[in-house]
């Protein structure tokens, strides 16, 4: 697959390989050229410095600057013959006097300079100056000079060579070649690199997509290995974690159906059979009001299970608003409470209410704090202990208000207390006497969050504690 992240990612390494390996190759050729000329123009000077050093045992008081017949010019003679030889060079030799030789293709010849420009750099070498300049015989000639002295250094003359662009410059094809050569090798070796690095980083998200597609068929069970501390490390642990999230919730999901369908089913089934017996006149006439009785609390179960769907379904999408109004919360309790005294003394619970002597104002949706409340409230009461204790009480810190609802009895599990607020969950295991879907903790957790404060819950040594917060409103 052209188009997967693998073939992206190799074709992006090279396509970086290839740009940088290219550039690094004409820039390396471009400072080896620079190099190679500068070496070469520096032999020349070597040479113009050579033959400098060969005019220095020479008599050169004589008005004639160089006599190429002379015995004592042999050396001089092979010197410049080597140099132009060798470099293709003019040769100039002027003595202080202003009287040059001129040496070019093996004629010899004398003349008086007439050439501002040339008489200017004459005069530099004159004074003890090495020069290099471009145009003073030819444009695309580079003239290299250097003085040459008598055995007491004093200056006698300057030798300058006359060297063609095209001498000094410098054959790129064997720069080419070698720079090619390498090239070569870099991006075989590059390529060989990408493709290991690209397979290697791209395992993780096949890995990845692999577990995705099997959630998509309803396999929650696959997990991803990833070892390392980067990104992808990071993202294979946080899959996991969802994966256990998602295998979790499903579980949850499943159970609920479960609860959800029992819940409906026992209060039907009932319905059914009742209303079934009283148009059959398997019930008699005298004992319908009983059984009516008891298929309006049915009915009464079912309309409150469909109420919390509803109402949890609405909490989750957002499309409940709040209407916060300034209340008692305290006064608020004690109005719930008394729903519950008959309960309460059936049971033989002793409450205690601890308020502050001052009302305690907040700022909320009372209709949905009551609904919080009762719901804790009712769990308390449910799974209190016979003759156990209900502890309610408020408190204010900074600008908040802390209501706690505490009771004695069986309390929840350590494995179940990360989970009792969410939705489809039930403890069946410490909350059996009550029944129940689950719904109702889940409800007030999305109340309280869209109030934007918390709620929390702890379980220890027989005492369950559910606590959540309010935003404290002024008392005035």
């Amino acid at each position: 697959m052209k188009n997967s992240l693998f073939w992206r990612m190799f074709s992006a390494f090279l396509a970086a390989l290839v740009v940088t390996i290219l550039v690094l190759s004409f820039t390396m050729v471009a400072l080896l050229r620079a190099e190679r000329q500068e070496a070469l123009e520096a032999e020349v000077r070597v040479q113009a410095r050579d033959l400098a050093q060969l005019m220095e045992v020479r008599d050169v008081t004589s008005y004639w600057l160089f006599d190429p017949s002379a015995a004592s010019s042999a050396a001089v003679n092979r010197k410049i013959e080597e140099i132009q030889e060798t470099y293709d060079a003019g040769v100039w030799l002027v003595n202080t006097g202003g009287y040059a030789v001129i040496l070019n293709d093996g004629q010899v010849s004398e003349e008086t300079l007439r050439d501002e420009r040339v008489i200017e750099q004459i005069k530099r070498v004159l004074s003890g100056e090495e020069i290099r300049q471009q145009g003073l015989a030819g444009a695309q000639v580079v003239t290299i000079g250097v003085p040459w002295r008598s055995v007491n250094a004093a200056v006698m003359g300057a030798v300058l060579l006359n060297v063609s662009v095209d001498s000094l410059a410098v054959d790129y094809s064997d720069l080419i070649r070698y720079s090619l050569l390498a090239g070569v090798l870099a991006l075989t070796l590059g390529a060989a690199l990408s493709l290991f690095i690209a397979r290697r980083q791209t395992r993780p998200v096949r890995q990845i997509n692999e577990a995705v597609q099997a959630f998509a068929h309803g396999d929650f069970g696959r997990r991803v290995e990833i070892r390392g501390a980067d990104e992808v490390a990071q993202l294979g642990e946080s899959f996991n974690s969802m994966a256990e999230e998602i295998g979790r919730l499903d579980q949850s999901r499943r159970s609920f159906v479960a609860n959800v369908s029992h819940e409906l089913r026992s209060p039907m089934t009932c319905i059914q059979g009742y209303v079934q017996g009283m148009l059959d006149g398997t019930i008699r006439e005298d004992e319908r009001e009983k059984y009516l009785g008891t298929v309006l609390s049915e009915t009464q179960r079912l309309t409150k299970l469909v109420s919390e769907l509803l109402d949890l379904s609405r909490f989750e999408s957002g499309r409940i608003p709040l209407d916060k109004t300034r209340f008692d919360i305290d006064e608020l309790i004690l109005g719930i409470m008394f729903k519950y005294e008959r309960r309460i003394e059936d049971k033989g619970i002793d409450v205690e209410i601890s308020f502050k002597e001052q009302p305690c104002y907040v700022l909320a949706d009372s209709a949905r704090i009551t609904q919080v409340i009762t719901n804790l409230v009712d769990n308390a009461v449910k799974f209190a202990a016979e003759k156990g204790q209900i502890i309610i009480w408020t408190h204010v810190v900074d600008n908040l208000c802390y209501v706690t609802v505490k009771n004695d009895g069986a309390g929840i599990p350590a494995e179940d207390l990360p989970f009792v607020f969410e939705r489809f969950y039930k403890v069946d295991k410490a909350h059996t006497s009550g029944g129940g879907t689950g719904l109702g903790l889940a409800i007030a957790k999305r109340i309280v969050e869209q109030h934007g404060q918390t709620i929390s819950v702890t379980s220890s040594g027989g005492l369950t504690s559910f606590v959540f917060t309010l935003e404290k409103a002024d008392s005035d």
